[in-house]
């Protein structure tokens, strides 16, 4: 199989598993939200999401495995490959272990000083901080395993494990209807479990299918030092990002009630999904990116980062621009009661989204290269920044909404200087990344936007198919401007090439 369809193959895996499992896990959320309640829902999102503040040095790491792994399998060097999974294992494990024993040390400082919870539920929040250190270590030392498919580009298993892991939280969320008492403490030891099933099942599988790339290897000062050093300075961009999702959420914490917690926590599921869906396209190309520049084919790993800029983004406002519109509407399919504030925290984060994804596949293209140490400085000082930001806007008596007014300003800066820095590193050409990509993008996207909102004015949809319908038809706007601004002519020479040769290939069928 060529390259490009095995690129192809594995976006439709990852694409479809993903919109599979955002609409498993939008349906979970909505049965979580009436099971716990609205303060549970907000006590639970508060201490995983603390946890998980703690935990970035770790999960920095996660990138940089599948980066040393891809650049070995670009270069044939499969010794080096061994060499990679056996330090990180290593790495992996000891850190985990590491970083969850001193968090379980300052449990006490967290949950009753740094967190605003209310005193009758402290001792239910221990528990849960305890269960989730113990769900978040299983997902660390997972990691290496996740890197070992993801390079090898078995998308296909990936993508089966991603529903997997939604059907197992569907069924513990249905789980609790049948559970009078402690539900909040049972549903994170049910989370933990399914945790550990899935780890079980990619351990399984990686000895089974990579048996090459696991026996053997040898433990390097050199390798655990380089998958280290570029883990550090990408640690930065992770420890950014928690402090711009997780800091906000104990800033709403401290200033707002749980209740306020409990609708950044529904919009953060919204942003992840978006994210998710982010990750589905670069994760199925992000391999052939690091492969292309370790053969030296810059001319291909440049084609590979610019168009996946361009459809990430297209394919995220086809699917996320209905909900800008019929924000409302959708929210009250999809919840039985809407938390205050969730509305307009919807919309922003999908704003803050719609920017990032320009970001991804340049992400990629800088890692590839390895020069990350500025790059993580620079980037990283402008995510962090808006974190005080937010805290001071809340401080002079600003709503939760201002929050996103730095996240939006800062997501356009780091946008222009991810390019910036790709174009130092290599022959990237920044001016027409922005004139032919970026520009063309946000036209169709606000020219739709505008249309669509004048429309939802007029009709007024009420009803599920009435609602769902008009979402389908505002889609549809975007990709008739996408069809016109974004798409190139050779582009469409191509697609209709492709779509004339499959249509007489029926034909020759029949």
């Amino acid at each position: 199989m060529s390259k490009n369809k095995l690129i192809v193959k594995n976006t439709i895996f990852l694409a479809t598993r993903t919109l599979f499992s955002l609409l498993i896990a939008f349906y979970t959320t909505r049965v979580i939200l009436h099971q716990l309640g609205v303060s549970d829902y907000g006590l639970f999102s508060v201490i995983y999401g603390t946890v998980a503040f703690f935990v970035f040095i770790v999960s920095a790491m996660n990138d940089s495995v599948q980066r040393f792994i891809s650049i070995n399998l670009g270069n044939n060097d499969y010794i080096a490959v061994s060499n990679t999974i056996k330090n990180s294992v290593l790495i992996y494990f000891l850190g985990g272990m590491i970083f969850c024993l001193l968090l379980l040390l300052i449990r006490d400082y967290v949950v009753e000083h740094l967190l605003t919870i209310d005193v009758n539920a402290l001792a239910v929040a221990k528990k849960i901080y305890v269960i989730a250190l113990l769900s978040i270590f299983i997902s660390i030392i997972q990691t290496p395993f996740n890197a070992i498919v993801l390079a090898h580009e078995k998308m296909s298993f990936y993508a089966y494990m991603t529903i997997f892991d939604s059907l197992s939280k569907l069924i513990v969320s249905f789980s609790l209807i049948a559970i009078p008492y402690n539900k909040l403490i049972v549903y994170s030891l049910l989370l933990l479990l399914s945790a550990l099933t899935s780890f079980s099942i990619y351990v399984y599988y990686c000895f089974k299918s990579f048996p090459l790339s696991l026996k053997g290897g040898v433990l390097s000062r050199k390798i655990i030092k380089d998958i280290t050093m570029f883990s550090f300075w990408n640690t930065f961009g992770n420890f950014a990002y928690v402090c711009r999702t997780q800091g906000i959420n104990i800033a709403i914490n401290v200033f707002f009630a749980t209740t306020v917690n409990a609708a950044y926590a529904l919009s953060s599921t919204i942003l992840n999904a978006i994210n998710s869906l982010s990750q589905s396209l670069v994760s199925a190309i992000r391999p052939q990116i690091f492969k292309s520049y370790a053969e030296n084919n810059e001319q291909r790993y440049l084609t590979l980062v610019t168009y996946c800029s361009k459809y990430t983004f297209s394919f995220l406002f086809l699917v996320s621009g209905p909900v800008l519109i019929c924000t409302k509407e959708l929210l009250s399919l999809w919840l039985v009661s809407i938390p205050p504030y969730t509305i307009g925290f919807v919309r922003l984060v999908i704003v803050v989204a719609l920017i990032d994804s320009f970001s991804s596949s340049i992400i990629a293209g800088v890692q590839a290269v390895g020069k990350i140490k500025v790059y993580q400085l620079t980037v990283s000082f402008f995510v962090f920044i808006s974190l005080p930001f937010s805290y001071l806007l809340f401080k002079l008596g600003f709503p939760p909404f201002s929050a996103y007014i730095p996240l939006i300003i800062t997501a356009v800066i780091n946008l222009f200087l991810r390019s910036y820095f790709l174009a130092r590193y290599t022959s990237f050409d920044f001016i027409g990344f922005v004139f032919k990509i970026v520009l063309p993008c946000v036209f169709s996207a606000v020219a739709t936007y505008a249309v669509s909102y004048y429309i939802n004015g007029v009709i007024s949809p009420e009803g599920i198919f009435s609602i769902l319908l008009t979402c389908f038809f505002y889609s549809f706007i975007y990709l008739m401007f996408a069809l016109v601004f974004v798409v190139s002519n050779v582009e469409k020479k191509i697609v209709l090439s492709v779509l004339t040769s499959k249509f007489h290939t029926l034909r020759e069928r029949k």
